[in-house]
């Protein structure tokens, strides 16, 4: 992926998602008059891990991302930089290139960690372009800064709980051992499984957006697929 289809951005900031223990990291665009927002699911550890880099809060030891920047370093490494590319069924997916003498290579890894050793690296993020266009948060004309973006989000946290709830009830993830093939049976097959994440997922954009009417229509296919699961 060429540097041209990525789009670079900055950490805003840290913050809960939902409930404390499901934090977010925002990225937003670097330049731009009206930046879109990206935010992605995190773990409280890595959460914690990029704040202090964000809050220059170091520990009093250092903790598995400074080792590892520290490694790096020592190994004469580069991290060329951080591409976050795709999202699939609400996880996102990136990857830390890396250049050592003088041979490029490009490493899987969760966008929490590869933004954690970024920021020890100094190393640009990015995101690409179509995801970007895909899931990333427009402001509204009427947004003054990067906040109002990010309150208007939450406000509508209650809405997109009670749909995320809904879905890991069908979802049956850990289903009582006694019940456990009544709930296999149940379960929706992948391609039910797969268009239920693609609903959710739109739902929570619709709502971010507001777009009522959409979100309205999204709900229902919802509800409607996941009474047909149960039956």
């Amino acid at each position: 992926m060429s540097n041209a289809s990525l789009v670079e951005m900055t950490v805003v900031k840290v913050s809960p998602y939902l409930r404390e223990d499901r934090p977010l990291v925002w990225l937003g665009e670097k330049e731009g008059e009206q930046p879109r927002l990206l935010p992605i699911p995190i773990g409280e550890f890595e959460a914690a891990a990029i704040r202090m880099r964000l809050e220059d809060d170091g520990p009093g030891r250092p903790i598995s991302y400074d080792l590892l920047s520290s490694m790096v370093n020592c190994l004469a490494i580069n991290v060329r930089q951080v591409v976050i590319h795709n999202v699939r069924r609400s996880i996102y997916y990136a990857r830390v290139v890396i250049e050592k003498d003088r041979t490029i290579k490009d490493i899987d890894a969760r966008p929490s960690d590869a933004i954690a050793l970024a920021l020890r690296t100094d190393s640009p993020i990015y995101v690409s372009h179509a995801l970007l266009d895909e899931v990333g948060l427009e402001p509204l004309e009427t947004d003054s800064d990067v906040e109002h973006t990010l309150n208007r989000f939450h406000e509508f946290e209650a809405q997109i709980a009670r749909s995320l709830k809904m879905e890991t009830k069908t979802a049956n993830i850990h289903p009582p051992k006694e019940n456990a093939e009544e709930a296999v049976a149940q379960r929706p097959p992948d391609k039910e499984q797969d268009e239920l994440s693609l609903l959710q997922h739109q739902l929570q954009h619709a709502v971010i957006c507001e777009e009522y009417e959409e979100a309205a229509r999204l709900r229902d296919a919802i509800e409607l697929l996941v009474s047909k699961a149960k039956r």
